[in-house]
């Protein structure tokens, strides 16, 4: 049975059949980037909620559930004005999909004032940090999760390096990143030698590894994503700096990574959402459901989709409601079985509690037709300090 989907890119359809009485349709939205820096996550994202649909059969609580597409393009303004557009059209009270940081913090907003659910995939701890809000949960771990959990790795892999490199991208997200290697790093033993910030879109990091040259690190931690990493990673491959263990804590899906050369990407580290080869009941019948529809392995941008609302929709049940405010409040504390395994949602913070992965890209050699092309190696869960937390909600 395929996707009941409305799609539109640009400006909303005409208002459609919703309404709180038993029977009416229940609109639901999918806000993500088709254009732009994280172009490449857009149709990822909708076959996972495509599956998490039809798993239901498209209903829930008796009512038809419509899926509406919107394309952010990566931009804030257009993030906001596109889920108005839903709320006031279409009476959407749910929605997930953003891939930037910057356009759902941007979303957010609009999720608190209108009281509707967002259910965020973006790595910027203001989501559930300084910016929380009642409606707004965090799928993707916290990023100080993701940064610890590959220092980790690095530290246990690399018992001897010392000295660490960051570069990192110039906006929410890697300001998060950044904040919580400062944190994690000299807890391992780390030494922080430099740091340089780069543009959204940047394509050209002569300068700063002219700067990395410069202090000889052990450790190069790229603290930026999408194709931003794939463009440091490409020039990184031709620079001097081989001697350098090069890791980044949350940059790219491993599909995203087969537009490197086996060459460039070989011995990369690399902290991820969600890997394919995690054990548990959910996750496998998840990733056979994915392999019988699609031919491929899932990744992190479909797992989000699909857990994301799979999450909400257990909820709607639990609370035996599609009322925003009744789902956000059974969604506090909740703890249940998703593709993680065990997993929980903090009451106060809407931070949800999971685990982290680490994995090492494969050497050429060792690449095999039709598996990953890296290797699962790690995975850690330390959750992200009270102290360290700005949510302030009560």
């Amino acid at each position: 049975m395929f996707l009941q989907t409305l799609v539109a890119t640009g400006c909303a359809t005409p208002a459609l059949s919703w309404a709180q009485g038993a029977g009416g349709d229940l609109n639901i939205a999918l806000l993500s980037q088709n254009s732009g820096n994280f172009a490449m996550y857009g149709e990822v994202v909708f076959k996972g909620a495509t599956l998490a649909l039809e798993e239901r059969g498209h209903k829930i609580l008796g009512r038809k559930i419509n899926l509406l597409r919107r394309d952010d393009e990566g931009k804030p303004a257009i993030g906001v004005r596109r889920l108005t557009e839903l709320v006031e059209t279409s009476q959407v009270k749910f929605f997930t999909g953003n891939a930037s940081s910057a356009v759902g913090l941007a979303e957010s907003e609009i999720a608190a004032r209108e009281k509707i659910v967002q259910y965020a995939g973006g790595g910027s701890d203001e989501f559930t940090g300084a910016r929380c809000n009642p409606y707004t949960f965090q799928w993707s771990a916290s990023p100080y999760t993701g940064c610890s959990a590959t220092l980790e790795y690095v530290r246990k892999a690399f018992p001897n390096a010392k000295r660490v490199y960051t570069l990192t991208v110039d906006y929410a997200f890697g300001h998060s990143l950044l904040k919580y290697t400062k944190a994690a790093a000299p807890e391992l033993g780390f030494e922080l030698v430099g740091n340089d910030m780069h543009p959204l879109g940047e394509r050209q990091y002569t300068q700063y590894f002219n700067k990395a040259l410069a202090v000889k690190p052990d450790v190069i931690l790229l603290l930026t994503a999408g194709s931003d990493f794939l463009a440091a990673v490409r020039q990184l491959s031709s620079y001097g700096l081989k001697d350098a263990v090069i890791a980044a804590p949350w940059a790219a899906e491993l599909d995203e990574l087969k537009e490197l050369t086996p060459e460039m990407r070989a011995g990369l580290i690399l902290g991820l959402n969600y890997h394919s080869s995690i054990d548990n009941p959910v996750n496998k019948a998840f990733v056979a459901a994915v392999t019988k529809r699609y031919q491929s392995l899932p990744t992190y941008a479909m797992a989000y989709a699909y857990d994301a609302f799979r999450t909400i929709f257990m909820a709607m049940e639990k609370a035996n409601s599609v009322d925003p405010t009744a789902v956000a409040k059974t969604m506090e504390g909740m703890q249940f079985d998703s593709v993680h395994g065990p997993t929980s949602i903090d009451a106060k913070t809407h931070q949800t509690n999971r685990p982290y992965y680490v994995c090492v890209c494969k050497q050429p050699a060792a690449l095999k037709e039709g598996a990953d092309i890296a290797d699962l190696v790690f995975q850690g869960s330390k959750l992200q300090p009270a102290a360290l937390n700005q949510c302030t909600r009560a």
